[in-house]
């Protein structure tokens, strides 16, 4: 008599450890960071870049460069999963998935950035997945559609440009909580890179160092682990982590040149 039998275990519901290693494995070749492509922003700010199954919300005021932001982190996504693109099959293609809210996606933008780092942009396109936003509920079929169809899942990063743009004019909060819980369940499934750009409301706090705060900011941060501030001062932009689930508050400085957002140098 076995072991099994003495603990009347059932050999068959018992998960072997050779599953459970091939289960660690596979998850290890899971693992990437997505860096940005700024010396500074990548070691200093988020210990070398975008984290999957981490939800990272950008925001700050007018021109502080959130959707160039966006822009910079498709070309990015195609630098770094190049090799595991296969442009001749629609299925394998695409790496970004890019939801605009605001219409502010700018083919032009991305073409620029791209040919300063001499990347071909023509097969650049063919990795992002643009769809035009209309309503919450237009972001609610799409996020459904992601979560379930077969095309996307060898996508590595979503983008939504903004996430709040339509909550305002809704006024539906359950609809908005809807939204925020399908983008936790694609990060968790799907060990996708989320960023999503917020548009801000004034923070009326004497002397804060945060002038803005994102619109539904109530709801956002039970959802989102690492706030990305972006603000201008004195000419200056800087990005300033903010509500960070894995590291410590810090700022850096950036500039918004033809080639992208690069480092600012003295």
């Amino acid at each position: 008599m076995d072991l099994f039998d003495i603990l009347n275990i059932n050999k068959e519901k018992v998960i072997q450890s050779n599953s459970i290693l091939n289960e660690i494995q596979k998850h290890e070749v899971l693992k990437f960071i997505l860096p940005l492509g700024l010396k500074y922003f990548d070691k200093s700010i988020l210990n070398g870049g975008f984290y999957p199954n981490k939800k990272y919300l950008i925001f700050g005021n007018y021109k502080a460069g959130k959707t160039q932001l966006c822009h910079q982190i498709c070309v990015q996504a195609f630098k770094f999963f190049s090799k595991n693109i296969d442009p001749s099959n629609k299925k394998k293609a695409i790496c970004t998935i890019y939801l605009d809210t605001e219409n502010t996606f700018r083919p032009e933008r991305i073409k620029e950035i791209a040919l300063a780092s001499n990347l071909d942009f023509i097969k650049l396109f063919k990795t992002i997945n643009v769809a035009k936003i209309m309503s919450n509920s237009s972001l609610i079929l799409k996020l459904k559609e992601i979560k379930e169809h077969e095309q996307f899942k060898n996508v590595k990063v979503l983008i939504i440009d903004s996430i709040n743009n339509h909550y305002r004019s809704e006024q539906k909060k359950s609809t908005f909580i809807k939204i925020l819980s399908l983008i936790d369940e694609i990060a968790r499934f799907f060990n996708l890179v989320i960023i999503a750009t917020a548009q801000v409301s004034p923070n009326f706090i004497t002397n804060a160092i945060i002038k803005e705060l994102p619109v539904g900011n109530l709801y956002l941060n039970h959802f989102f682990s690492e706030y990305l501030y972006l603000s201008i001062k004195e000419e200056k932009n800087y990005i300033h982590l903010v509500n960070s689930h894995l590291f410590p508050e810090k700022k850096v400085s950036y500039k918004i040149t033809s080639k992208g957002i690069e480092d600012y140098k003295i």
